[in-house]
Parts: structure tokens; C-alpha cells; sequence
């Protein structure tokens, strides 16, 4: 993983034997097995209003793991959905987490 300015260049599972290094197009602090993980098609988005920094945090992730959980999904979901539950400067801070440094949910709660 080489980070250049706020972009990663990640090596990306194309087969089983063969990855390739592609520019991911935005800023993540998801570890690269994070980014590899499909993403599940049957997660419907959390119905939760975003969360801008200014109202409690700890509600928020208990909502979001409510929410994850009754659609029986892994950690990696937990994660890759999170990001999409922000906005204002709740999804600055996500965004200026030093690249590569989240593997799993609990590691973000932290």
C-alpha cells in the first residue's frame, strides 16, 4: 500500500493467483482486506439521520450496530457501511484517519 497525497495505491484481488495496484480514488483508513471485500448486495443502508459531530457518538454507533445487525452481516460491512452514515465534519474526521489503519469495526468504535 503507497499513499500518494490523500489517495492509496492498493493491490487489488483480481483472481485467485493475480492481484494488480490500482489509485483508490478517495481518502479511506480501511486496510486493504477491508477495501478487497466485496461489498454485500443485500445490505439495505441504515435508516439512521447522518451524524455531523454535534450530537452524541456512542448513540450513533449503538444505532449503526443495531441497524448492521439485524441484516446478519460480518464485521467487514460494519465497516464499509459506516462511512456512509456522516457527513459535515464527523466525515473529516473519518477521512483524515491515517490510511490503512482500520481492519475491523472495533478498531474504528475505538
Amino acid at each position: 500500500m503507497v499513499e500518494t497525497g490523500r489517495q492509496l495505491e492498493i493491490p487489488v484481488k483480481v483472481s485467485e493467483t493475480a492481484a494488480r495496484t490500482m489509485l483508490v480514488p478517495f481518502s479511506t483508513p480501511f486496510t486493504t482486506e477491508v477495501i478487497n471485500t466485496p461489498m454485500l448486495r443485500k445490505v439495505k443502508m441504515p435508516a439512521l439521520e447522518l451524524y455531523d459531530g454535534t450530537t452524541d457518538s456512542k448513540a450513533h454507533l449503538v444505532v449503526h450496530k443495531a441497524q448492521m445487525y439485524v441484516q446478519d452481516v460480518d464485521d467487514v460491512a460494519y465497516c464499509q457501511y459506516f462511512p456512509t452514515t456522516l457527513k459535515g465534519v464527523a466525515q473529516s474526521w473519518f477521512n483524515d484517519l491515517p490510511l490503512g489503519s482500520i481492519s475491523c469495526f472495533q478498531e474504528l468504535v475505538n
